[in-house]
């Protein structure tokens, strides 16, 4: 579930020369730009939407999945991974706006048990840390040793993550650097459930989805939400598993519909009134400068070398997507996939750029090299690559994947027999 830290370089000079346009007179440019993922193909099916200029805009493509020729609709529901740390960003700020939590007041104030058991960690990292990937956690808890590696989060409660924090011996003290962390901002969330004594679900629902109309934004889906569940497909377009969150659901728990989506999206560009706005302001202001080629960030939200544009991407087993939403061009993009291929990205940068009237090219893929199974299959094992962390090689119908502890099967894109 790690966030691909993307420079956005084209809008640095460009962003005072284009303005968001009609979506509508973009679809046809849009469908083009998805069409090579489809015939490549990359992914199974896409949910896509826009918000420009006052006007929304939506379309899905592809098919839920090879045995299933159905295309999703707009109450397609799809898990959304790390664009969950924007939300749980938000729920900080709501936090802070109503007076119930201070930026940068240290952890023990909520786990209250680190300020006797582990006060160097616990009365040294602060909320703004781990908001901010500053606090010195690794990117997972080292106890995390999951059953089942395509549910790698399942069964990591509150009582493992405080056991953790207790023992807790960051490699660095908080500010001394960037690293993003899964660990940090999954921990950030079961503070805020803490804090407000309700689950992290309820908080979403009763603080941001329930005031939005987002009626599909969850983390449990219920009987009439279930069927609507987009099947999950790791990048080699395989069944994968959907992904259960426990005491870490803060990190990438959150599933949602584009429909959905495109409402926290005109939210983000125009805040609504009273708190929920204020927070929503809170969280898109800069409050990390860029720094040894890591992004500026607000609360949660990476800020693109334009400075104006807000992004976070996300990924878990079997699903990818992304959002982006620039506040000076009244655009915003969201991108939903059943397929975790990390190359959408680039199409959500794509769209978003047709969108403020920049022409950009459809993308071409390569014709992959064919290794020979048994080859491959020569290969497979588990690779430690540092303490906790562990590369896990595999070859499924073919074609070879890898996964790092706690993350997602990726697809390996081979062009050789060695390489």
């Amino acid at each position: 579930m790690r966030c691909v830290i993307l420079s956005f370089a084209f809008l640095v000079c460009v962003t005072f020369q284009v303005s968001a346009q009609d979506p509508f007179k973009h679809e046809q440019k849009i469908v083009s730009l998805v069409e090579p993922y489809l015939t490549h193909p990359k992914v199974n099916s896409l949910s896509i939407g826009v918000v420009a200029n006052g006007q929304s805009w939506t379309g899905n493509f592809g098919t839920l999945s090879a045995d299933l020729d159905q295309t999703a609709t707009g109450n397609t529901i799809y898990e959304i991974g790390s664009i969950s740390k924007v939300f749980t960003s938000i729920l900080l700020a709501n936090a802070i706006e109503s007076g119930k939590i201070k930026l940068d007041e240290p952890i023990s104030t909520v786990m209250t048990e680190l300020a006797e058991t582990n006060p160097a960690v616990g009365n040294s990292i602060t909320f703004r840390h781990l908001s901010h990937h500053q606090s010195g956690l690794p990117v997972m808890p080292l106890n995390l040793a999951p059953a089942d590696s395509t549910n790698p989060f399942k069964g990591y409660d509150r009582a493992m993550l405080t056991q953790y924090m207790i023992k807790a011996t960051p490699a660095r003290k908080p500010d001394e650097g960037y690293e993003y962390s899964n660990l940090g901002v999954g921990l950030l969330g079961d503070l805020l459930s803490q804090q407000a004594g309700v689950s992290y679900e309820e908080l979403l629902r009763t603080v941001i989805a329930q005031p939005l109309g987002m009626s599909d934004t969850t983390v449990r889906l219920s009987e009439d939400q279930s069927p609507r569940f987009a099947p999950p497909h790791n990048s080699a377009l395989l069944p994968d598993s959907a992904w259960d969150f426990d005491a870490l659901v803060g990190c990438g728990g959150i599933r949602s519909t584009v429909d959905d989506m495109l409402l926290f999206a005109q939210a983000c560009l125009i805040p609504p009134d009273g708190a929920l706005g204020k927070a929503f302001d809170l969280a898109w202001k800069q409050h990390k400068p860029a720094m040894q080629g890591n992004p500026a960030m607000g609360l949660g939200w990476m800020i693109a070398g334009d400075g104006s544009t807000r992004w976070h991407n996300g990924q878990t087993g079997g699903y990818h997507c992304m959002i982006l939403v620039n506040r000076d061009l009244k655009c915003a993009t969201v991108m939903l996939s059943n397929t975790a291929e990390m190359q959408l990205d680039r199409l959500a940068e794509q769209i978003f750029q047709t969108c403020v009237g920049m022409n950009v090219p459809p993308t071409t893929f390569d014709q992959e090299f064919k290794v020979d199974p048994k080859i491959a299959k020569r290969l497979e094992g588990k690779y430690q690559l540092a303490p906790g962390v562990i590369l896990t090689v595999q070859v499924k119908e073919g074609r070879m994947m890898a996964q790092l502890t706690g993350q997602q099967f990726l697809g390996l894109s081979p062009i050789s027999e060695t390489e």
